[in-house]
């Protein structure tokens, strides 16, 4: 009896390599935020360290197919899309390039009104960024490297802006933004240490990261062992995090990076953001 109830314990919290993902829904209210924009639907995937030939892209084909029933306005891309090791470069560009391939079907369907844009992570560098780069492009993806891309609604703007991996890249405080000119802005990081580097003068509404898999392995009491992150502790490896720059939302991610290839009572995450404008803001 105590063996089976372990064994039926260990299932619900032990996900096998490539679960089919949660969706995880959160709202930002930014107090002057366009009318034009509330309710605006961002959908963010993370992490999704695609090891071809060992899995199939059925997962994946979950996660784009649940993106898509969003009927979101904006996907956006936050790194570390292959598995890579940074001590083998060579062989790290090979798997990564197959993995890229073999995803490159599913990544084609992503649907959103104002498209898909993406940022690099830390695995991407360590497998080829350049490489990475281009195949995004060629898939019809706005790859943002420090830099910002403004959506416009009639008079309305928000602000997208995209750094490059706090560890690994060349982050740029000001991400390409001007200071002069500061509509609503969103900001995509890999890496949530990546708010430690942003210039405290430029605005930030809300900052989108990834990288920690929410701690990927999380235990009773103790939390996520290992969270890869300073800003994120373990008990806060995921979810809207405390810190005194600017609000910051740290998703789960899709995927586990080798070699520990399974999760803990971290479950994969698709997370949907819709921005809303505040209540006692007149029209």
């Amino acid at each position: 009896m105590l063996g089976a109830a372990a064994l039926g314990l260990a299932s619900k919290l032990i996900r096998p390599t490539r679960a089919y993902a949660h969706v995880t829904q959160a709202e930002r209210v930014i107090t002057d935020l366009g009318i034009e924009f509330d309710g605006y639907t961002i959908v963010a995937l993370a992490d999704f360290h695609h090891r071809h030939p060992w899995t199939d892209v059925r997962w994946l084909r979950h996660a784009i197919d649940a993106t898509n029933s969003v009927s979101p306005d904006l996907v956006v891309l936050l790194g570390d899309y292959g598995s890579s090791f940074k001590q083998a470069p060579t062989i790290s560009r090979r798997w990564y390039g197959e993995a890229l391939t073999a995803m490159s079907p599913e990544f084609r369907r992503l649907s959103g009104s104002d498209g898909v844009v993406a940022v690099l992570g830390n695995h991407d560098h360590y497998a080829d960024a350049r490489m990475v780069g281009a195949w995004l492009r060629d898939l019809g993806i706005d790859l943002l490297v420090n830099e910002p891309r403004c959506v416009m609604r009639s008079r309305s703007v928000l602000r997208i802006a995209g750094m490059d991996d706090a560890k690994e890249g060349s982050v740029s405080p000001r991400i390409g933004c001007k200071l002069e000119s500061q509509p609503p802005t969103i900001v995509l990081s890999h890496n949530p240490d990546g708010i430690r580097q942003v210039d405290a003068r430029l605005r930030i509404d809300a900052m989108l990261a990834g990288h920690t898999h929410g701690g990927q392995i999380v235990l009773p009491w103790l939390g996520a062992p290992v969270t890869m992150s300073r800003t994120c502790g373990r008990r806060t490896a995921h979810g809207w995090i405390e810190n005194p720059r600017a609000p910051l939302f740290v998703t789960r991610g899709l995927g586990e990076q080798l070699p520990v290839p399974i999760r803990v009572a971290c479950p994969p995450e698709i997370l949907v953001v819709r921005l809303r404008r505040s209540p006692q803001q007149p029209a």
